[in-house]
């Protein structure tokens, strides 16, 4: 079973979902009305999946989200809202979300936003396969890369922890290193079926983030081709 927090001050919105996430079978859902009463949830719940409004009460979503990331860098978490402005995307990637779903939307819908994030997780298989045993721990110039665990160390300091999303785009990115990925092959991998202008805001925001976390090494660089994609240039 999966567990999800679902976090609405919509009472009749949050019923709806919970019914039809739990009609699925796959899902044990519980229900938050705002930010603090999701807190006060989620550490005794401990969800896989997060999923909450933006525009509640007490704590918005935004707020919610950097409580959550603060001390759990790999749960999956992703906006429901309407705001779908560049700003309003950049102030949901920065805070640490995995995803937007736009509203309105309903139970089926969300089910499979969760299970393609499920799948890009556990399975990168359209691009080149790394060795077993390089996995755990990948050096990009200085840096040292943790896929599982998403962290980037840098002298043996851990720098920066991951998100979900931005640990499984760095690691596309090095599977291909020095390989110019299109960028519509990154968008049908991470956002299948999702408006192109959305996705491509956000695969920018998230572009953006990495660049800042790897700029101690000038030697390692994601590139940008316009019009064609992206490169990741290391010296290994």
């Amino acid at each position: 079973m999966i567990k999800l927090l679902f976090v609405e001050d919509d009472e009749a919105c949050a019923y709806a979902i919970q019914g039809g996430l739990e009609m699925l079978d796959l899902y044990e859902v519980r229900c938050a009305a705002n930010g603090r009463e999701a807190l006060k949830i989620y550490d005794g719940f401990c969800p896989d999946v997060v999923v909450s409004d933006v525009q509640m009460p007490e704590m918005n979503g935004f707020e919610l989200v950097r409580r959550i990331r603060e001390n759990d860098p790999q749960v999956i978490i992703i906006l429901a809202t309407g705001l779908t402005s560049p700003k309003d995307l950049r102030n949901g990637y920065n805070a640490g979300i995995d995803e937007y779903i736009k509203k309105p939307f309903i139970a089926e819908e969300l089910h499979y936003h969760i299970q393609a994030i499920l799948k890009r997780t556990r399975n990168n298989s359209h691009v080149e396969s790394i060795p077993e045993n390089n996995t755990q721990h990948i050096n990009m110039g200085r840096y040292v890369f943790d896929p599982e665990n998403g962290t980037l160390t840098l002298n043996n300091r851990v720098t920066q922890k991951l998100t979900s999303r931005e640990a499984q785009l760095l690691l596309l990115l090095y599977k291909n290193q020095n390989r110019m990925i299109p960028r519509m092959e990154i968008l049908q991998h991470f956002w299948p079926g999702d408006d192109p202008v959305f996705s491509s805001r956000s695969l920018d925001v998230f572009i953006s983030k990495l660049r800042k976390y790897l700029s101690e090494d000038q030697s390692v660089k994601i590139v940008n081709e316009r019009g064609k994609g992206l490169r990741l240039l290391t010296d290994n």
